[in-house]
């Protein structure tokens, strides 16, 4: 994985489709469907891709696996992958939680001013909230794929996210 670029997100037809395949109304579709959710598609910089990787042995796999710039996922390296995230999503989500339990009585006392006092929003959650909001972002790119996949499954649709040194 280079060092100083930034990533795009980007869904296409199966890169082994035939041509004319690839071309099919039903993949304009669906297509389609996930540019309505990422209009510019979702970029991401080396360092995010690298903590994706660490959270996500499959994504982690396929950098390892390419010898060029980009990686391509399919459905099943997909459905791994949003499992993998939402797992470690779901664990941040119960951090940020027990967080805010442990202080709940400063913030009912003053719940601006405990946000400058109080070191564990500032070293722990303000951390953890920017690492959720990483993960939930890309996460719902690759569930935007696959539910495409999936409503336009009827029409033979296969798209895989691309992800593509920019």
């Amino acid at each position: 994985m280079s060092q100083a670029h930034h990533y795009r997100l980007i869904a296409q037809a199966c890169s082994q489709l035939p041509e004319s395949l690839r071309q099919s109304e039903g993949i304009r579709q669906a297509i389609a469907s996930i540019k309505e959710r990422y209009p510019e598609w979702l970029q991401l910089s080396t360092s995010e891709i690298k903590e994706l990787g660490s959270l996500s042995k499959t994504l982690m796999r396929a950098f390892e696996n390419e010898k060029n710039a980009h990686v391509t996922l399919q459905f099943a390296e997909l459905c791994e992958i949003s499992s993998e995230l939402f797992k470690e999503v779901k664990d941040i989500r119960k951090e940020i939680k027990g967080i805010i339990s442990d202080n709940e009585q400063a913030l009912a006392d003053d719940s601006v001013g405990a946000l400058s006092y109080v070191a564990d929003f500032r070293k722990c959650m303000g951390p953890a909230l920017a690492r959720s909001i990483l993960l939930r972002n890309f996460a719902n790119m690759v569930d935007a794929v696959l539910l495409a996949q999936i409503q336009y499954s009827a029409e033979n649709v296969e798209i895989e996210l691309l992800i593509d040194i920019i």
